[in-house]
């Protein structure tokens, strides 16, 4: 014990009038009767004088504080008692007890980063046990028992905020040292083995299970209670281990770690609006429902999360055919719908971390309770998951790398993946490969953006759009847009306009949708060898390309042409035509093209840019 005055530290001299002092302050701003002044400081028997010497020790202590300039009614004297005032920040007790409440609502309310700020700053208060080097009376030991019980409670919530914020491995060194101080708090041991199965250390959390159990019953010849059998059956299970159940009256770091309380009847959905006029991918849609229906009738828990792949060119359609399928599929997944843009096309993809923190934010994480550290944070996205009846949109993928991080574990989770490249080295169990619409699916999308009276009363002209498209929706809707603008525009001049390869390019833009820029995404990720092949493929001539061609236009060897073709394929930039015999047969489409023209006339005007003379 502790009296510190703005002039230093305040000597409280005798043992008796510590005891003295210690009572008054364990129960602040209370009256304390005297009979229990003399309980509490003699323990064994009272001297006759007991009462009497108690007046003079209030007297005495009073005279020690007045000297160091406290004020004058700080022990003050009632009928048969006596009472300390403290303020709440002059007495460190007073200030565990507001920093623990402090630190208890940020953990309900799920910010555990505040809870283990206020909850660490709490217990740095202690230095060990409270008024230890007192004797004192059986009520007050019994008050500095129940304290303790306090500092294990903070202890307890402190270690349930910090594993809420993914710190198992920092939590595993503390986690030894309190359960060798007291082998029997089973609490402790919970956090201790789900500390180390979450951290991958599943061979110790089995040990300290077994050696827990032996603990108890070598010393009191009972099991393990219902928690830890739970983590020990979900250990043995490879079953997540944060999402067990937990007392009620023990806080969940997963469930405080949300930001709101998720009401059974809300569920996290945020798939964008079904895209206008939508038309076609019968059989990529009837394949998406079918492979959704064999999830949903499966009832084993532990069924693998399902992937359906859906790739194909620029402006083919593939975010809208996912989009799609997910809300005709949607009422199978009761318990989360979502939705992420990987950004796979733009110079920088996203990374899969930032994807994790969106899609904890969809589950209510708040931010501060989300980790930092890579496999923290993927194994607290996938304890948040698990489980779930759940369907994800992974929109855009750049490649199998960025994906696996954001696949859920075992569970119900329907994950549609769209990108314009195959990923084949992504283990999914189905694969969609989108092309262009037919001619009839063509017209159709454009009846819906322009109107069918229109349509139908230029039947020729709006086919020849089609064609001019080459029935690319990207392609058919920023037509359909244009003309939507203009409405006494006659499709038949509209149809020369896109008819002229020159300008069709120029034509195919409207706000930010274009086709030049979806190109140039499949053309920007080549290297220099493929660009230079594809202008001068797209430039000589429109008759069909082999291997065989590729290697006399560039001479390379077989391996080499091989190679050139298959990264162009792979960005959809070449399309196999045709089987003839032995050897594939490709072509470029007129889009491409003319797409191919302009960066080979853009690429001859800076070969012969003059160069600036400098000094």
């Amino acid at each position: 014990m502790e009296v510190t005055a703005p002039c230093g530290p305040v000597r409280i001299s005798g043992s008796r009038r510590q005891a003295l002092l210690a009572t008054l302050l364990l129960q602040p701003n209370r009256q304390i009767a005297i009979s229990g002044l003399v309980e509490a400081i003699w323990p064994e028997d009272a001297p006759d004088s007991a009462v009497p010497n108690v007046r003079t020790y209030v007297h005495e202590l009073r005279g020690q504080l007045r000297r160091v300039g406290d004020v004058t009614q700080r022990l003050s004297s009632h009928p048969g008692s006596y009472r300390l005032r403290v303020e709440p920040v002059e007495l460190d007790l007073l200030q565990f007890r507001s920093l623990v409440a402090k630190g208890g609502r940020a953990l309900h309310d799920g910010d555990p980063g505040v809870a283990t700020e206020c909850l660490g700053e709490a217990l740095a208060m202690w230095r060990g046990d409270a008024l230890g080097h007192l004797e004192l009376g059986s009520m007050i030991s019994a008050k500095l028992t129940a304290l303790e019980e306090e500092r294990r409670a903070a202890t307890t919530a402190w270690i349930d905020a910090r594993l809420a914020l993914g710190q198992y491995e920092q939590l595993i060194p503390d986690l030894r040292k309190l359960v060798a101080e007291d082998r029997l708090h089973e609490r402790t041991w919970a956090q201790l083995i789900e500390a180390l199965g979450v951290a991958g250390r599943i061979a110790d959390a089995l040990a300290a299970y077994q050696q827990f159990r032996r603990i108890l019953l070598d010393e009191i010849g009972v099991e393990p209670g219902a928690e830890l059998r739970r983590l020990h059956s979900a250990l043995l299970n490879g079953e997540p281990l944060t999402s067990m159940p937990r007392n009620a009256d023990r806080p969940d770091p997963i469930g405080a770690a949300r930001g709101r309380v998720s009401s059974p009847t809300v569920t996290p959905c945020d798939l964008p609006a079904l895209p206008p006029g939508f038309v076609g991918r019968a059989e990529a849609r009837r394949v998406i429902v079918d492979v959704a229906g064999r999830l949903n009738a499966t009832h084993d828990d532990r069924a693998h999360t399902t992937v359906v792949a859906i790739s194909g060119p620029p402006g083919v359609g593939k975010t809208a055919t996912a989009i799609n399928a997910a809300y005709e599929i949607m009422h199978l997944f009761t318990d989360a719908r979502l939705f992420l843009a990987l950004d796979g096309v733009t110079p920088c993809p996203r990374p899969a971390a930032d994807a994790i923190v969106q899609l904890l934010g969809a589950f209510g994480f708040a931010q501060s309770a989300i980790p930092q550290r890579k496999h923290h944070l993927e194994g607290l996205y996938r304890s948040a998951v698990a489980g779930r009846r759940m369907i994800l949109v992974l929109d855009d993928a750049a490649s199998a790398a960025q994906i696996r991080p954001l696949l859920p574990g075992a569970g119900h989770c329907l994950v549609l993946v769209t990108s314009r490249a195959p990923l084949t080295d992504l283990d999914v169990d189905c694969r969609i490969t989108l092309d262009a619409l037919d001619i009839e699916e063509s017209v159709r999308l454009l009846a819906n953006l322009i109107g069918p009276g229109r349509v139908g009363a230029e039947r020729e002209a709006a086919v020849a759009i089609v064609k001019a498209c080459e029935s690319l929706p990207l392609a058919l809707r920023i037509a359909g847009a244009k003309l939507w603008a203009r409405p006494t525009m006659r499709l038949s001049a509209f149809a020369r306009r896109l008819t002229e390869q020159s300008g069709r390019l120029d034509e195919l833009v409207a706000g930010d949708l274009s086709v030049r820029a979806r190109l140039e995404q499949c053309y920007r990720d080549l290297d220099p060898i493929a660009k230079a092949a594809f202008r001068r493929l797209g430039r000589d001539g429109s008759g069909p390309i082999t291997a065989r061609t590729v290697r006399g236009l560039f001479d390379l060897s077989e391996a080499a042409a091989d190679r050139l073709i298959e990264q162009l394929v792979h960005r959809h930039l070449l399309t196999v035509d045709a089987e003839t015999g032995p050897m594939p047969v490709y072509r470029m489409s007129p889009l491409l093209r003319a797409y191919a023209k302009e960066l080979s006339e853009q690429a001859r005007g800076e070969h012969h840019m003059p160069r600036t003379a400098t000094a």
